[in-house]
């Protein structure tokens, strides 16, 4: 069956958003509505001289169960089932009194909304998942050569757009609507099986729902031959108020980058390039801690992602637009702030919420896999460190290493991070040896900073005393690192030899 002409349709909606849309076509077509109460009276008020039924009447059968069951019955999905050129079906269709659907226009019980709010007890939630919706929507996704099936409102004018002749649709496009449709039920059924998990975490599953909605498709991918799409896993806490398109590399950078400046209190900038942290630095004076964080490398800081965990200021604006930046991310703007910001057309201002309510699993795709793992949410804290030296560090010296170290969280492994002050003066990222990242890190610091005298944070253990050894050549005050190497002794005598104090974290930070 190549083409499709709408006679009778089924609209049984909870979100009754564009409905009007259909409406027009319905009446200009003579189509037969089938309809159940809400979706009914709302149809009816639209336009009273609609060709429109209530289901109940046509099937004979009201509503019960406080509305539980209403489209579950043989006349309903008999109609949606139906091959229209297989003469069987046919026969049965007659036979049984049965009416065959050309259109299915359905979509489901908010459960997501509900399930949010914080009020919302256990009892609403499971009332808001639908039975009899998801059903007619498979039902019609599996039969679209004999069916057209819609299941959001924001498709509805692109499904007039589609009908060839005022009224016939294709194959092809029908088949479409079914991929949308089987995407939909997969996303409810996601997001209803993870709020079961959480209400029950002491069962294991060995299947796991990932539910992902799409936001829309980007220009590119990592690179312009590559396509790509953004979804929305969890919840959206972003909003782009100003500039170019968001690109797909500018969403890994805003993500990582937002993520590291809500990890201190105090007024916290982050500046990213590539997945990696530049310059971090924590100040009072939000401008101040920009200019630091700059500072530690101004190279690679062109073309690259900011993240502020306060609102911007005037005086921070006026900084930044002094060097090309791509992305600005902040929980607000003041409006002087952006006033400034905006002159700069292509300048990316992205407002967020607080990301704190994070989603707990990270996800990682591989050419075969899709892995799965906890979020690293640790941050480690003075009482967790082990001091392994006879010499110990002075409180400022613990500060610093305590910041350093989780920059180090956020940095691609093997890492290395130098700090001094609450600001990165040097970093090493992703070497396939931590000698290597341990010597670019002090080769950024002396290219930048004249005076040094900075702590040294690892995000894994030293496996050989080299490093503390390249160390003493340069003025390090003080290491932190994981610990658990089978040569800690050998590198902790070379610690007390050199009088560098070192602590152990018992926790380390890879990240690939």
């Amino acid at each position: 069956m190549t083409k499709l002409t709408i006679k009778r349709a089924l609209v049984s909606v909870s979100n009754k958003t564009n409905l009007h849309l259909l409406v027009g076509f319905f009446k200009k077509n003579n189509v037969h509505v089938l309809s159940t109460g809400g979706t009914f009276v709302h149809l009816k008020k639209l336009d009273p001289n609609l060709n429109l039924e209530q289901i109940s009447k046509y099937t004979g059968f009201n509503e019960i169960l406080d509305g539980r069951v209403k489209t579950l019955n043989p006349l309903i999905h008999g109609g949606i089932l139906a091959k229209k050129n297989d003469k069987t079906h046919l026969q049965q269709l007659k036979k049984n009194k049965i009416l065959p659907i050309d259109l299915v226009v359905v979509n489901l019980y908010p459960f997501e909304t509900v399930s949010k709010r914080k009020t919302a007890t256990e009892k609403e939630c499971i009332e808001n998942i639908d039975i009899g919706g998801p059903t007619m929507i498979r039902a019609a996704a599996k039969n679209f050569e004999n069916i057209a099936i819609l299941t959001q409102p924001n498709n509805y004018r692109e499904f007039l757009d589609q009908l060839e002749n005022n009224n016939e649709l294709t194959l092809k496009y029908r088949k479409y609507l079914a991929s949308l449709a089987f995407e939909t039920t997969s996303y409810y059924e996601g997001i209803i099986s993870n709020w079961f998990n959480k209400k029950s975490s002491h069962f294991c599953s060995n299947q796991t729902a990932i539910p992902i909605k799409k936001i829309s498709n980007l220009r590119y991918g990592e690179n312009p031959h590559q396509n790509a799409t953004v979804y929305e896993f969890g919840q959206n806490s972003m909003t782009k108020i100003s500039g170019k398109d968001i690109s797909f590399n500018n969403i890994c950078d805003l993500e990582i980058a937002m993520e590291l400046s809500e990890q201190f209190d105090l007024p916290a900038c982050v500046i990213l390039k590539h997945g990696n942290p530049c310059g971090v630095a924590l100040h009072k004076n939000q401008d101040k801690a920009y200019s630091k964080a700059l500072t530690c490398d101004p190279i690679s800081a062109f073309g690259g992602v900011i993240a502020l965990n306060k609102p911007v200021t005037r005086n921070t604006s006026r900084l930044i637009v002094k060097t090309f930046t791509e992305v600005i991310i902040a929980p607000d703007f003041s409006s002087e702030a952006l006033e400034i910001l905006s002159s700069k057309k292509n300048l990316i201002l992205v407002k967020y919420k607080s990301s704190k309510r994070n989603i707990s699993k990270y996800i990682k795709s591989t050419r075969n896999f899709l892995l799965i793992q906890d979020r690293d949410e640790k941050i480690v804290k003075k009482n967790d460190l082990q001091f392994v030296t006879k010499l110990k560090p002075k409180k400022s010296d613990i500060d610093d290493m305590l910041f350093a170290f989780i920059v180090c969280k956020f940095v691609n492994s093997n890492a290395i991070v130098l700090a001094k002050n609450l600001t990165t003066l040097g970093i090493g990222v992703g070497q396939t040896n931590r000698l290597e990242s341990a010597k670019l890190s002090i080769k950024n610091m002396k290219k930048n900073f004249k005076k040094v005298g900075a702590v040294m944070a690892s995000d894994g253990f030293f496996p050989f005393p080299d490093i503390v050894e390249l160390c003493s050549n340069s003025k390090i005050s003080a290491i932190i690192q994981p610990g658990g190497s089978i040569q800690d002794k050998k590198v902790i005598e070379e610690a007390e030899k050199q009088k560098i104090p070192m602590a152990f974290t018992k926790t380390r930070h890879f990240k690939h």
